[in-house]
């Protein structure tokens, strides 16, 4: 059951309220009084405790201890204080006496206590180089003619007051040059100026001729004829595109979706057996937009020259990346590839223009590297390569490699090589010369040797060891063979086939190196299997004329004779 209560009366009462205010509480420590409006005195009321406790006790020392510091005014959390000389990071340090200070005082005081040989070194360049551009301003002045300084470096003594007269005094310097033309005697050239590629490398109008591009208007009528052929085989497609690189034309061919994948090499087959146009290949990519592609030769040839392939390449930026260039490929894209990621290269097939291959790569390398950078060595009994012989790149005197010395000096380089390296405590050439000086750098070496099948059938044992050895070793010490051989009736041991990364071949009946060379034609048109692709890819060389070289190789001597 529910117990009655007394009703009580919840109604605001004013009575109420007067006596609350009128009721007595302890006051807070504030200054003035809530009621009366008069200020409290503390001391008061304190010093009459103490004296009632004087009358009868002791006093404690902690009790005087504690009335002495209720004297001592204390800041509580309920008091505000004025802004705080703390730092913050908005609004930063509110201290009015703060010292502020230059952001290159602080620098050196950071570094006041520090010596060190490089800093001493880079400030002591600093100030000549800056010494030297007031000569020079000096000396233009005199000329009725004055420059600003070219280094966005302000010197170390130069105040921020200098900084802004010294830009007042440009803006009149601008004004008075609008009015007063420079004299036309004046000299001004830098003596101390360092030669830039431009003047030790060869120029690229040196480079002849480029290829003739009017082989890419095609017409698109011949689609319906090899459509048609697909409808006489039998197979449900249509051709979609073509590309050319000038020397080879290409078709691609779509397959509709529900085509066996099984049936290709019997459509490869039928396609061969219609088509009337020699030396066709037929391969099928099953992947992409394409399923198979028809590669044949076009009727009119247009000769792929080394500027056009250099000028659409990387190289033309004359970067230090040991990237060389060898041709174009169906789709008329540039190959290019680093010569340190293609380690040795082997040249195969009896070709009378397997030399455009040596050309390439040196031309590449002559092109964007100086002697300290790049050299090369030739092992050949022709005569054709005695120009590269007055390059101060070559290494010696063109030799064969039958002889008794042959590749002595190379094994005694990568030897010494080997030895520093591991001194060093690394294990290529990038990393050893990232960690010493510029004159203690190792150059990329090249060694190209002519005839290869020569060496297989002759007794030198020291010869072929000696290859063997860089094989083995010479990729990471930076020297890198480049073999050519010229007769596939010798046949190549599978080991020295295997530590030959690149391989570049011929057209060759049976497909020794790389499968699909039966179906090349004669000439330029070779095969490429790169370390970071298992897929060979069809190239057509560049052509380096006579004249092109001779320029190239008169120009590099000359310039490293005014040196």
């Amino acid at each position: 059951m529910r117990r009655n209560r007394p009703q009580r009366d919840r109604q605001f009462n004013n009575e109420n309220v007067e006596n609350l205010r009128k009721r007595e509480s302890f006051p807070f420590p504030f200054e003035v009084d809530g009621d009366t409006g008069e200020k409290i005195d503390f001391t008061k009321h304190d010093s009459v405790r103490r004296e009632s406790i004087s009358d009868g006790e002791k006093k404690n020392d902690s009790n005087h201890t504690f009335y002495e510091r209720r004297n001592v005014k204390r800041p509580t959390s309920h008091t505000i204080t004025k802004a705080r000389r703390v730092p913050s990071a908005i609004h930063g340090t509110k201290n009015p006496h703060r010292k502020e200070l230059n952001s290159k005082e602080i620098y050196g005081e950071k570094f006041k206590n520090y010596n060190s040989s490089l800093v001493e070194s880079i400030v002591r360049k600093r100030k000549e180089r800056e010494k030297r551009e007031l000569e020079r301003q000096k000396r233009l002045s005199k000329l009725g003619h004055s420059y600003r300084l070219s280094s966005s470096i302000s010197p170390l003594n130069q105040s921020n007051q200098q900084d802004k007269q010294q830009e007042t005094n440009n803006k009149t310097v601008k004004e008075e040059e609008k009015k007063a033309p420079l004299p036309f005697k004046a000299d001004l050239s830098n003596k101390d100026k360092r030669r830039g590629p431009s003047m030790t490398l060869p120029p690229i109008n040196m480079l002849g001729k480029e290829q003739d591009m009017s082989f890419l208007k095609y017409n698109t009528n011949d689609f319906s004829v090899i459509n048609e052929i697909l409808e006489t085989v039998g197979v449900n497609g249509c051709a979609t595109s073509f590309e050319s690189n000038g020397i080879i034309g290409r078709y691609g061919i779509k397959l509709e979706p529900n085509f066996k994948l099984t049936h290709i090499d019997e459509v490869k087959r039928d396609l061969e057996e219609i088509l009337e146009i020699p030396n066709v290949r037929i391969y099928s990519q099953v992947l992409g937009n394409q399923n198979i592609a028809i590669e044949f030769p076009i009727k009119e040839s247009y000769p792929i020259y080394f500027k056009s392939v250099f000028m659409n390449s990387g190289l033309k930026l004359r970067k230090n990346d040991f990237k060389f260039v060898l041709g174009k490929t169906v789709d008329n894209k540039i190959f290019s590839y680093e010569l340190r990621k293609a380690g040795h290269i082997l040249i195969y097939g009896d070709s009378e223009q397997h030399k455009n291959v040596l050309d390439s790569v040196l031309l590449s390398m002559l092109m964007n590297h100086t002697s300290n950078e790049f050299q090369f060595k030739i092992y050949a009994d022709e005569l054709s390569l005695n120009h590269y012989e007055k390059l101060p790149q070559h290494i010696g005197n063109i030799q064969s490699v039958l002889e008794n010395d042959a590749l002595h000096d190379i094994i005694d380089e990568l030897n010494k090589r080997n030895v520093q390296f591991r001194r060093a405590h690394v294990r290529n050439i990038q990393s050893f010369n990232t960690r010493v000086k510029s004159e203690s750098r190792k150059s990329t070496m090249i060694v190209y040797i002519d005839n290869v099948a020569d060496l297989f059938e002759s007794n030198n044992v020291d010869a072929m060891r000696a290859v063997v050895q860089i094989l083995k070793q010479g990729k990471a010490l930076g020297i890198h063979l480049i073999l050519n051989h010229s007769r596939p009736e010798i046949s190549i041991r599978y080991e020295l086939l295997h530590m030959l990364q690149t391989k570049i071949s011929y057209y060759d009946k049976k497909s020794t190196v790389i499968d699909g060379t039966d179906k090349l034609i004669k000439g330029n048109d070779v095969l490429v299997t790169i370390p970071t692709s298992n897929r060979p890819v069809r190239l057509n060389l560049a052509i380096a004329e006579d004249q092109t070289k001779q320029d190239i190789i008169d120009y590099i001597s000359k310039t490293e004779d005014e040196r």
